[in-house]
This record gives structure tokens, sequence and C-alpha cells, in this order.
């Protein structure tokens, strides 16, 4: 948790978490915090850890080409972000630049291109003018690599 994020669930300010998280300096005697402080920040329940269900990181160059080949089809990162569950920027820095992603994602991504590899993305829901745009864009790229 950050220091902001102890302040906001305790109702202290920001300033004094940090105060508190500072560690004293060789010579220097702990500081003293007022029981008020103390219980408000003891009383933060943990946040409960998400465990991913398959942990490590691994390349992104075949999940960059699985969604160069979708975005190919007509898929737009936004709609494709929707369905992975993750922000659509993410979908666009794995096509085009990130080195290395999650397991879990990449086990996603896979899924999800085996699953709408021969959907026209229309027929989904997707308007026809963003379908073009995307394939235009997508073929324009692969011309440019």
């Amino acid at each position: 948790m950050s220091a902001q994020d102890i302040a906001d669930r305790a109702g202290l300010s920001v300033t004094l978490i940090r105060r508190i998280l500072r560690v004293p300096e060789q010579g220097q005697a702990p500081r003293d915090i007022a029981r008020m402080t103390a219980d408000a920040v003891l009383g933060i329940p943990l946040p409960a850890r998400r465990a991913p269900s398959a942990p490590g990181l691994t390349s992104a160059s075949e999940s960059s080409r699985l969604l160069a080949d979708l975005a190919r089809a007509g898929w737009p990162a936004a709609a494709l972000a929707q369905r992975l569950r993750v922000h659509a920027r993410t979908v666009a820095e794995v096509r085009e630049k990130r080195r290395r992603l999650r397991l879990d994602l990449a086990m996603r991504i896979r899924c999800l291109h085996r699953e709408l590899v021969g959907i026209d993305p229309v027929s989904q829901g997707i308007r026809p003018a963003d379908a073009a745009r995307v394939r235009t864009a997508a073929a324009r790229h692969t011309i440019k690599g």
C-alpha cells in the first residue's frame, strides 16, 4: 500500500503517514506516535492479495503477433481490451512495443485470438467504419514494419 492509500483509509494526512513511515537515521530515537494515530493506522485491514492464475512474465512477441492479426481482421483495441479486462492502451502497447507481459495476459490473448480470428467484427457489434479504420491502420503498420 502506498502512503496515500494508508492516509485515505485511516482518515489521516498523507504527510503524517510519510513522517511515520520514514525510518529514523542512525543514532536517532524512534518517533513517538499519538495513540489515536496509531489506532487509526493499525486498524486498517490489509487488502487481499490477488494471486495471479499464471505467475511470471513471458515474451510479448507471440501476443503482439496475435493482436496484430486481430487488428488486420478489423478488431479495435478497445473491443479487445474490454474482452481481456485490460485498458485499451495495454492492448496497443503489447501489439506495438512491449517486450514482456504477464503470463496470464498472454494466455488470455491466445484464447481470445482463437475465439475471434474467424469472426467478422461487424457481426459482433463493431461499427463498420471502426473496423475499416482498424484494418487500414493495421495494413499501414505492416507496410512500415
